[in-house]
Formats: structure tokens, C-alpha cells, sequence
């Protein structure tokens, strides 16, 4: 057998195989590369364009407060107090003049029982000094409400007083009808007097002109007008004591006058210190009458019960302490915004913003769509972060709100989505990388 068969042994390969491999290999991976950079420009190409050219809805998200448009009312307490009611509490619907605390009155009774007490004995005695210094014979308490004990005590001073000064004026009449008497005395022994010495100056005459005949002796003269002597002064005595007695007279009437000019005087003197101690009392009575009727706390106005600050029987109001705010009926409900300075520029009044009351189920509640009524001229500092902020106003109709009215009260969260104009993906994506552009080259 001429031809040679040559073997391959198991392993090994010729060398044409191997080139027509590698060959084919090469043209695969260069077709799957040229494949995967088609598909990325196809993908970049179509996505660039969509960003370009997709429009997406701008929001600001902030988070905001619902208050009260209006003028809410504070109750306060001048006073202070031990709570021992709250017969409301926070959303309660309350009538103005409707009883929303009540505070311990105890000590205030107290106090005011006391002043009516002293005022009823002081109204009881100007009575009793207007009848004294009046000179009445009975004593009236006309139109006072007095106890039994009191009147009973007045009309025995009353009494008492009266019969005092009747005892007196009765003491200085009787001085008075002692002296008269005395006087009468007096004068009778002066008008004898007067008559002996008549009868014996008419003696003396006659004997005189006996003496003058001789038929007398002159000594019996000089007796007679030793006697005639002695019954002139003996006169003149009686006429000083006469005068004497009538001076003391004079001074007794005066006495007499003077008790109830005296009296009368120093009535007038306590009726004025009385009233003025009255006065005083009436005041004091008046003052811890408004007290004990500022232990009832009453609403101002018709609205609804917020901010309640009292929660516990038995608790302290301070004096001047806001104890709750009540919301008018009529009042406006409001969300006020907490606007970043950043986001500022892209806010216009009359923008629509959607809300969401974060206190209810997202679920079950709706978005309710109000718009931008009023942006500040001017920050506010957060006291919680120490960061500026604008406090932005956002309105909303309450017929939007359905049943949600009755459940919403000034304080509550709002999550606020206020919406700004469309933009393009690109813009988006871009906005960080142009703002940095901008502040480089506007640097120094």
C-alpha cells in the first residue's frame, strides 16, 4: 500500500482550526460591542430627549400650622385658684355665658360673710346715731335686713343712751329748782330785812327828837343806828347771795343746752367716722362679690374650646394665667406655612397649595385646596430650630371641608404642598450644577 496514512493524536490540533477560531472569535466580540454602543447612544439619545422635553409638576413642601383668622378670645383669671371643675374640654361648643370652670370659693365666702357681718352692726349703729342725734323717741331700722341680735343690741344702747342724757338734764334742772328756791329765800329775808330796817330808821326819828327835847338819852341813837348799820349789810349780803345764785342758774341752763348740743355733737362726730367705716366696707363687700363671682369662669363668647390649659381637680390657676381660647363661631380658619428662604422665589400669591391634616388617616382623609393669600416682606426665626422662615399664608373655603369642620382645631399640623410651575426633567437634574456655576462666577 503506497499511500501513508497519517494519524492525529487526541489532544492536538492542526493549525488551520486555530487561525479560522480566533478569527471567528474576534469578529463576535467586535459585534457585540458596536451592538452595546448603538443600544447606549439609542438609550442616551431617547432619554435626553424625554428629559428635555418631559414636563413634571413643581411643589414647595412645607410643613404649616391651622390658626385662627380672627380675634380668639383667652379667658384668664385675675384671681387664681383651686380648680374644682372643668366641665369642657378640648373641640368642646360652648355658648357665651356657658359655665368653662369653676374654682374653689371657699375662703372668698369666708371673707365676705365677715364684711357683711361688721356692715350689718355698722348699718344698724348709723341708724341708731341718725335717731340720737334727731332726738327720736323710738328707734327704726327701716329697710335693713338685720338679725334679731343686732337690732336687739342697738335699741338697748339706744335706750340706755337716751336715759342718760334724760338724767342729766333731770340732775341740772333739780340744781336749777334748788338754786330758785334758794334765791326766794334769800329775797324774802331781804324784803324783812328792808321792813326792820324801816321801823327802826322810823324809831330813830323819833327818838332823835326826843334826844332833841331832852326827854331821851343820845346812846339809844347810837344803838339804833348800830342796827340800822348791821341790817344794811346783812342786805347787801342777801343781794350778793341772791346774785350769786342767779349766776349759777345762768351757768346750769348753759349745762343744760350743752347736753344735748354735746351729745348732738359728739354723735355727728361717730355717725361720720360710722359712714366712713361703711364706705370702706361696702367697697371690700363689692370687691369680694366680683371675686367670688369670678370663681365661676364663664365663656366670653360662642365658639369652640382650644389651647385648654387647665386639665387637672385640684390644680392652681396662677393670677393672670391663660386658662384656654375659645374660637369664635364666625371665625376663619387658616394654615400658616413655614416657607424656607431658598423657596421663597418660587411662591406667588394666588398659588394653588394642596393640604394634608397629618393628625387623620391619609387614607381616609382628603387633600383639601386652598391658595397663597399673603407672603411676609420679611423672615421670623423658628424658637424650636433658630432658623429663619417666611410665614406664609394659605386660605381655604370651609365648604371644602366637609366633616373634617367639626374635627379641626388652631394648632393642628398641615403638611403643605404649594405647586410651582412645570418643568423639564433636565431642568431639574441641572438646577444644582447651574446654581454652582452661577455663585462661582459671581465670586471675586
Amino acid at each position: 500500500m503506497g499511500d501513508k496514512h497519517m494519524t492525529q493524536k487526541p489532544g492536538t490540533q492542526r493549525p488551520d482550526d486555530t487561525d479560522t477560531t480566533v478569527s471567528l472569535s474576534g469578529k463576535g466580540l467586535k459585534g457585540r460591542m458596536l451592538a452595546a454602543t448603538a443600544l447606549g447612544v439609542l438609550l442616551t439619545v431617547g432619554i435626553g430627549g424625554w428629559a428635555a422635553q418631559a414636563k413634571l409638576a413643581g411643589a414647595v413642601i412645607s410643613q404649616g400650622e391651622l390658626v385662627v383668622t380672627g380675634e380668639t378670645k383667652q379667658v384668664q383669671h385675675v384671681d387664681g385658684g383651686t380648680i374644682v371643675a372643668i366641665p369642657v374640654k378640648i373641640g368642646s361648643a360652648v355658648k357665651k355665658g356657658e359655665v368653662v370652670l369653676r374654682l374653689d370659693d371657699t375662703q372668698v365666702r369666708i371673707e365676705l360673710g365677715i364684711i357683711q357681718s361688721q356692715l350689718a352692726q355698722l348699718e344698724a349703729m348709723r341708724s341708731r346715731l341718725l335717731a340720737e342725734r334727731d332726738g327720736a323717741d323710738v328707734l327704726a331700722f327701716d329697710g335693713l335686713e338685720l338679725s334679731p341680735d343686732i337690732t336687739r343690741e342697738e335699741r338697748k344702747l339706744f335706750d340706755e343712751n337716751r336715759e342718760m342724757r334724760a338724767n342729766q338734764r333731770q340732775q341740772i334742772e333739780m340744781q336749777i329748782s334748788q338754786l330758785r328756791n334758794q334765791i326766794d329765800g334769800l329775797k324774802e329775808q331781804e324784803k324783812a330785812n328792808l321792813s326792820e330796817n324801816t321801823l327802826i330808821a322810823e324809831e330813830f326819828a323819833m327818838q332823835e327828837g326826843l334826844v332833841q327835847k331832852g326827854l331821851a338819852k343820845a346812846s339809844e341813837l347810837r344803838g339804833l343806828r348800830r342796827q340800822m348799820v348791821r341790817i344794811d349789810g346783812t342786805i347787801g349780803d342777801l343781794v350778793a347771795r341772791v346774785a350769786e345764785a342767779e349766776g349759777q342758774i345762768s351757768e346750769l341752763n348753759v349745762r343744760l343746752m350743752s347736753v344735748d348740743q354735746t351729745s348732738r355733737t359728739e354723735l355727728q362726730k361717730e355717725l361720720v367716722s360710722t359712714e366712713a367705716r361703711l364706705t370702706e366696707l361696702e367697697q371690700r363687700a363689692l370687691q369680694l362679690t366680683h371675686r367670688l363671682e369670678r370663681t365661676v369662669v364663664k365663656a366670653p363668647e360662642s365658639g369652640t374650646v382650644y389651647d385648654l390649659q387647665a386639665h387637672t381637680i385640684g390644680g392652681v390657676v396662677a393670677p393672670g394665667q391663660v386658662i384656654m381660647a375659645i374660637v369664635p363661631e364666625d371665625s376663619q380658619l387658616d394654615v400658616h406655612v413655614k416657607v424656607a428662604p431658598t423657596d421663597i422665589d418660587r411662591i406667588t400669591v394666588g398659588q394653588t397649595a394642596r393640604m394634608r391634616f397629618t393628625a387623620f388617616n391619609r387614607q381616609t382623609t382628603p387633600e383639601i385646596i386652598g391658595e397663597v393669600d399673603v407672603i411676609p416682606a420679611a423672615t421670623v426665626v423658628d424658637k424650636a430650630t433658630n432658623l429663619p422662615f417666611y410665614k406664609t399664608s394659605v386660605t381655604f373655603s370651609p365648604d371644602d371641608l366637609g366633616e373634617l369642620a367639626t374635627k379641626l382645631t388652631p394648632g393642628m399640623p398641615v403638611e403643605v404642598y404649594i405647586e410651582t410651575e412645570e418643568r423639564t426633567v433636565i431642568s431639574f437634574l441641572a438646577k444644582p450644577f447651574t446654581d454652582q456655576i452661577t455663585r462661582a462666577f459671581r465670586e471675586e
